[in-house]
């Protein structure tokens, strides 16, 4: 006779009690036509759902909950007219991966309820139509979300990350036409990666609310069309957004805060617009906008030690900075023809410098000042032409201020200062 000691009573029982199945494996595979899979694992411990599909119009889905230890789900389609779906809750360590190759594919992960330290990740590839994948991730601490798109007509990319901290999001779409991108994150210690090349209508938009942010958006190549957008709300931000080859680019930065940096790169792109809003200490900004005509560059900063400075190449450029607080200083550089450069600063110890130095421009630059001890200059060198030539004025109140025009290389140049 068998007698069981103590312990192994006590294990057993702890099991039954609990219910858990532990070391569960499902797998599935189907070959064929309008195959339609589904896994659920509740209650489980240490569970792997596997799915190969390969045929036409395919759909697979996988629900997992309510695990003691890592569950990891897997679904891989290649066929056409495939959706997958896998759903993790209160599930940790668990990791969730979808594969698609075929046409119209259309994927959805969701991780909510205590399920930290997660990984998910989207790849699809070859789609007819609009290739649509998107990544829930709810009370995830230490999580990490990646959507990879590549050789589809039409995409469209989501990851929405909320009550979590120390999550990664990142979405690259390649080759595309008409993509859309989009990361919302909410709480501390949030990144968030987006990179778009040869998109001809990429959209890509970040939004993360919290401290210790970080957004990077890229697209680059044929990205005609594309938009780019960072919203950051809370301590310690930085944005980034890069645009090459875009023709009519548009790029906008908001950050509400302490410490955030945020700089805008639009290269080649004609017609290009970057505006960037800082609110808070020790921000930094910078707006480069190169050998694109009709740039539009504006920069508004609140609050102390702020930074900011616009460089344009190209023609009928427009540089806009606006500063509030003390020891900021705020440089536009405009390499192009009929530049006009505008720079507000309030309150003491600022530094305003406006270039406008191509050999065919006729500018228009204005700095005004308000405060003590400020500094301002201007620099004109275009031959100037039009109705009106060059034109500088600046306008400081208050006492200690210094202030300087220079203006070569044209005819019937204007220069005010008014000091008072």
């Amino acid at each position: 006779m068998n007698v069981m000691k103590p312990l192994a009573v006590a294990v057993l029982a702890a099991i039954t009690s609990t219910g858990w199945a532990a070391g569960s494996t499902a797998t599935t595979n189907q070959t064929g036509n309008g195959n339609t899979a589904t896994t659920s694992q509740t209650s489980v411990n240490d569970s792997v759902a596997t799915v190969d599909q390969n045929g036409d119009n395919n759909t697979a889905d996988v629900s997992q909950a309510n695990s003691a230890n890592m569950m990891t789900a897997d679904v891989d389609t290649t066929g056409n007219d495939n959706i997958a779906t896998i759903s993790q809750d209160d599930s940790w360590f668990a990791t969730a991966t979808i594969e698609q190759d075929g046409d119209a594919n259309n994927a959805d992960i969701s991780q909510v309820a205590i399920s930290d330290y997660t990984s998910a990740s989207i790849q699809q590839i070859g789609g007819t139509t609009t290739s649509q994948a998107s990544i829930d991730q709810n009370a995830a601490y230490d999580s990490g979300a990646t959507i990879v798109q590549s050789a589809s007509t039409d995409a469209e990319a989501s990851i929405t990350q909320t009550n979590g901290f120390n999550l990664q999001a990142t979405v690259t779409q390649n080759n595309l036409i008409g993509s859309v991108a989009t990361v919302t994150q909410t709480n501390d210690n949030n990144t968030a990666t987006v990179l778009q090349d040869d998109s001809w209508f990429a959209t890509a938009t970040v939004d993360q609310s919290g401290s210790d942010n970080t957004a990077d958006i890229s697209q680059v190549a044929i990205s005609d069309g594309a938009t780019a957008t960072i919203l950051q709300s809370g301590d310690n931000n930085i944005g980034t957004v890069s645009q090459d080859f875009s023709w009519l680019s548009d790029a906008l930065i908001d950050q509400s805060g302490t410490n955030g940096m945020a700089s805008v790169i639009q290269d080649e792109s004609t017609e290009s617009s970057a505006t960037v809003m800082q609110s808070g200490d020790s921000n930094i900004a910078e707006v480069d906008q190169g050998l694109g005509d009709r740039n539009v560059a504006t920069i508004t900063q609140s609050d102390a030690f702020n930074y900011g400075r616009v460089e344009q190449s190209g023609s009928d450029n427009v540089g806009s900075v606006t500063q509030s607080g003390t020891n900021n200083v705020g440089d536009i550089d405009q390499w192009g023809g009929n530049g006009e450069a505008t720079i507000l600063q309030s309150n003491t110890g600022n530094d305003a410098y406006i270039n406008q130095t191509a050999p065919a421009e006729y500018g228009i630059a204005s700095i005004e000042q308000s405060g003590e001890g400020n500094v301002a200059d201007i620099l004109q060198t275009g031959l100037g032409t039009g109705v009106d030539p060059n034109t500088a004025t600046i306008l400081q109140s208050s006492d200690f201020n210094a202030a300087s025009i220079s203006q070569h290389g044209g005819a019937g140049n204007n220069a005010s200062i008014t000091q008072m």
